[in-house]
């Protein structure tokens, strides 16, 4: 007799730890009468004690989220009215103002007569399971977006660089033309696109020595268009040191918040609202970006909540709730915090601080010096496989050089194995058939001099392989649309040295 007491302890002891292991409550609900039943799980879950309140359907009620009530009483309706199991998901909003979301089954009971006296159920806490899938969507998501936007980057840096290098020729063949407007313009799409490449990229996970005012930039270009239509910019920026961090990664957190300032202000009367971005040290030498906006700001009861998964002040249908909890993981894998500040009326202040790096970032090769004002005359050969591109480089370099172009690596290849000699070689990084540091890979081997003498120019789609290739070799490397006078100036060098 002691041993079957002994097994049903047992069996009730592994079934209480089984739910709460897999944060699953029971429940049952006596319909004769009327007697209800929770498990001391389905209490934890609801975030009630069993000795604080007596378990009833009002009770339970009382808990659900107000959007999902109607949901769940059609659910038990159903459950009794149509005698078959049945499920649903909702969420329930404990008396600390934290929601989860609970899935629900549940079965009914019947006697005899096929009536129902008895409701079974059990409901598990999938808050965490949800985050997580909703994490791997929006991380698959971006990781879509980023591709694409950094494929558009590297089409329109073509393009763009081509309209740059026309505009140079027009200025020096012209110089009352009156380009200075083009030329401003694109340099403003120069920037934004830049600001795509770089957060677009596939290396999410390389972390490397940055300056945070050039990531901050980059982010205020993408989001400049949400801003100004919505408050004036003020940008405050101090002294602060290099950080250690995934440009993406920081870059996504930069723009999440300047996002949200701009959509915490109300429309209209723009220029009476601000969006201001600080940066300062503090006296622990950490880094500090401030996102301050004088919108709405956050109600002083919801201020603990702004980074939790799901939550969001925003209207149903405008936002997931994931953008700051992300930002907040964010920030701490890098051993930083993120923390707000916040009036009803005034405005709210984001604050991050992050650590600071022990090197400094590194800096792509793209000029040398001194200048050389009087340039040898040499034999440079263009490779890239953008017609107008290459046309306008020949163009722009054949008042000083004799200059060969080709639009792919193989046949540069082939040009210099037959014995054609070239003092400089300006080169695409990315391009079919054989990239540039495959052509490089080439000159090593056969012709290390040769190989030195190479220029990289790229419209911007830096896949991991050729990110490591440029910071292994000494080569200097060019983003489209580059400076023309700069690459120009290079190209002097490199010419002088071959021949000198």
């Amino acid at each position: 007799m002691g041993s079957q007491a002994d097994e049903k302890l047992r069996a009730q002891r592994l079934f209480a730890e089984a739910q709460a292991l897999l944060h699953i409550g029971v429940w049952e609900h006596d319909l004769r009468t009327n007697a209800i039943y929770w498990s001391d799980e389905l209490f934890q879950i609801i975030g009630l004690a069993p000795n604080e309140v007596t378990a009833s359907y009002e009770q339970f009620l009382a808990r659900v989220h107000p959007d999902d009530v109607t949901n769940v009483k059609a659910y038990i309706t159903r459950g009794r009215r149509d005698h078959s199991p049945s499920a649903i998901e909702y969420r329930i909003v404990r008396p600390s103002g934290e929601t989860r979301t609970l899935q629900g089954r549940m079965r009914a009971e019947l006697d005899e007569h096929n009536t129902p006296i008895r409701l079974i159920g059990a409901d598990q806490d999938i808050t965490e399971t949800k985050e997580l899938a909703a994490r791997l969507v929006f991380s698959d998501r971006m990781v879509s977006v980023g591709t694409l936007a950094g494929g558009v980057a590297h089409e329109i840096n073509n393009p763009l660089a081509t309209i740059g290098a026309q505009l140079q020729i027009l200025d020096e063949t012209h110089p009352d033309a009156g380009t200075r407007d083009a030329r401003a313009a694109v340099e403003r799409i120069r920037k934004i696109v830049r600001g795509l490449a770089a957060f677009s990229r596939a290396d999410d996970e390389v972390r490397a020595s940055l300056e945070v005012h050039r990531v901050l930039e980059l982010a205020i270009n993408l989001t400049g268009n949400e801003v100004r239509h919505r408050a004036g910019f003020v940008k405050q920026f101090g002294a602060i040191p290099p950080v250690i961090a995934n440009e993406a990664r920081l870059g996504h957190v930069f723009i999440n918040l300047l996002v949200n300032a701009a959509e915490a202000v109300p429309e209209g009367n723009a220029d009476r609202h601000e969006i201001r971005v600080t940066t300062r040290t503090d006296a622990a030498g950490w880094a500090l970006v401030e996102v301050h906006d004088n919108g709405i700001g956050i109600p002083r009861d919801l201020l603990g909540r702004v980074f939790d998964p799901f939550f969001t002040t925003k209207p149903v249908g405008q936002g997931t709730g994931l953008g700051l909890s992300i930002c907040h993981g964010i920030v701490r894998s890098l051993g930083g915090d993120i923390t707000v500040r916040s009036e009803i009326g005034a405005g709210s202040t984001f604050t991050i601080a992050l650590p600071p790096a022990t090197e400094a970032p590194r800096k792509r090769k793209t000029s040398e010096s001194p200048r050389i004002e009087a340039p040898t005359r040499g034999h440079v050969l263009v490779i890239d496989d953008d017609v107008m591109y290459a046309s306008s480089l020949r163009r722009l370099l054949s008042t000083e050089h004799a200059v060969t172009v080709v639009h792919n690596g193989r046949e540069a290849l082939a040009r210099i194995r037959s014995g054609e000699r070239f003092d400089a070689i300006l080169c695409d990084l990315m391009m079919p058939e054989l990239t540039g540091a495959e052509l490089h890979a080439e000159l090593a081997v056969s012709n290390r001099e040769l190989a030195d003498r190479i220029i990289f120019i790229t419209g911007g789609a830096f896949s991991p392989a050729s990110q490591k290739f440029l910071e292994r070799v000494t080569n200097l490397c060019f983003e489209k649309p580059c400076d023309i006078s700069e690459l120009r100036d290079a190209v002097r060098r490199r010419v002088a040295a071959a021949i000198g």
